[in-house]
């Protein structure tokens, strides 16, 4: 199964004699290029302050909220809005593009708030972000309402739930920087918003999306029966995330009424990372059934593996650490499920749909694809070496000492080499395609 209407997507080309006369098509992910670089723009961003450190305005809080909002935020609201189109046939309206500015603006807003300690300023732009985000949510809700009998609108509900739990961290989120959580609701509030954010707003909008995408970008089937069992245990770990919020929320409370909603909090994060588990094993097992001779034309196969294997290990050992209530692991699953799962989903997407979004024509498109593919087992090799060293170092802390700090440089360089790669590669092809495109006046 490939996705309804993305019969290019899939993979088939049409040939007419001579590449170099095949007409120029417009890209079927057209309508998410504009989501695409304002992510970009703030993953830019994201890296000179991770690179900066403490030294920038802002420090670490705000390279993480560069990612989460700036980057994360982008994407799933782009894609979300695409997919539902898809699935349901049914448009969901002109190209939003005053909700991207209005999103990107209240973004802003509240990263200047929080770096010049003015809580009025981010009050008002988390409420011009989550008003976009809530634009968004009625755009997709009204595309699976007047869809007829859609086989995929179980995966538009779930992008509903998730721009729902945008809406709860964002709630959360603005009460912390405002000043009105502190103390014990303030740490609280902060772990529920952590989840509610990279499992409920990302997670499940990844979780929806993969069963049937992530087979496509493999260029494979879906396994048989996986998307029946998706949609019945998918919405199950949209409810787990809720549970485990409020609960989480609630385990501010003194005595034994927090740690019981701390235990609950864990039992709800263990359904999630059960559904997890079901439901990327189906798409691990698609993968490694795909046919070899499709290999060489995919250059995401290897990245929807890794996704599929990080999420269900982080979703569990979340479970455990919230269980037992072992707060100091938090921070390293948040950047194992930043690095891990949502930035390697991000960079394969994208280097899947590169050959779509930057070249016109068939054999520029082929071109790009070829090259991507060439050195995609590699680049996913280095990857998620690269990430799994830098998880480890963020567990081990300061007891890994300098080794440890050595060794954390060391991993973030080779995600960083696995992630320019493919960059380079599309920039170098593709202008070399148009160069010798006809009437460029190269050969």
């Amino acid at each position: 199964m490939t996705a309804p209407g993305h019969r290019d997507v899939a993979g088939s080309t049409r040939r007419s004699g001579n590449d170099t006369h095949l007409p120029t098509r417009r890209s079927p992910f057209a309508d998410v290029v504009p989501w695409v670089v304002a992510a970009l723009v703030f993953a830019a961003l994201a890296l000179v302050w991770l690179v900066g450190g403490d030294r920038l305005p802002g420090g670490r809080w705000l390279a993480v909220h560069l990612l989460t909002l700036g980057v994360v935020s982008n994407l799933v609201l782009g894609f979300s809005r695409h997919f539902a189109e898809t699935l349901t046939r049914v448009p969901a309206g002109a190209a939003p593009y005053s909700q991207l500015v209005g999103f990107n603006s209240g973004v802003a807003t509240v990263m200047v708030g929080m770096v010049a300690a003015r809580p009025v300023v981010v009050g008002i732009g988390a409420t011009v972000a989550t008003s976009a985000v809530l634009v968004g949510h009625r755009r997709i809700r009204r595309s699976r309402q007047q869809a007829l009998g859609a086989r995929f609108a179980w995966i538009v509900r779930c992008y509903e739930r998730a721009h729902g739990a945008f809406v709860h961290g964002a709630i959360l989120g603005a009460l912390m920087g405002t000043g009105v959580l502190a103390g014990r609701w303030y740490g609280a509030a902060r772990i529920a918003h952590l989840h509610v954010n990279l499992l409920g707003w990302a997670g499940l909008t990844l979780l929806a999306t993969i069963v049937f995408f992530g087979p496509t970008m493999a260029r494979t089937r879906i396994e048989s029966g996986a998307d029946a069992r998706a949609a019945r245990q998918v919405p199950v770990a949209g409810h787990a995330v809720t549970v485990a919020a409020l609960a989480l929320l609630g385990s501010g409370a003194v005595g034994s009424a927090g740690d019981v909603l701390r235990m609950l909090a864990g039992v709800a994060l263990g359904v999630f990372a059960w559904v997890a588990t079901a439901t990327c094993r189906g798409v691990v097992r698609a993968v490694a059934a795909a046919p070899a001779s499709t290999a060489p034309m995919s250059s995401a196969r290897g990245g929807v593996a890794a996704v599929c294997r990080w999420l269900p290990l982080l979703a569990w050992a979340d479970a455990v650490v919230v269980l037992v209530g072992a707060w100091a692991n938090l921070p390293a699953l948040g950047l194992g499920l930043l690095v891990g799962v949502l930035a390697q989903a991000i960079v394969t997407t994208l280097v899947y749909l590169a050959p779509m979004l930057v070249a016109g024509r068939d054999a520029a498109r082929e071109a790009v694809r070829a090259a991507l593919g060439r050195w995609s087992r590699v680049r996913t090799v280095v990857f998620n070496v690269g990430a799994g060293i830098v998880v480890a170092m963020a567990l081990a802390g300061t007891a890994a000492g300098p080794v440890g700090a050595v060794l954390a440089r060391s991993g973030w360089a080779l995600v960083a080499v696995a992630v320019l790669q493919p960059v380079v590669t599309t920039a170098v092809v593709a202008r070399s395609s148009l160069r010798s495109r006809p009437g460029s006046g190269r050969p």
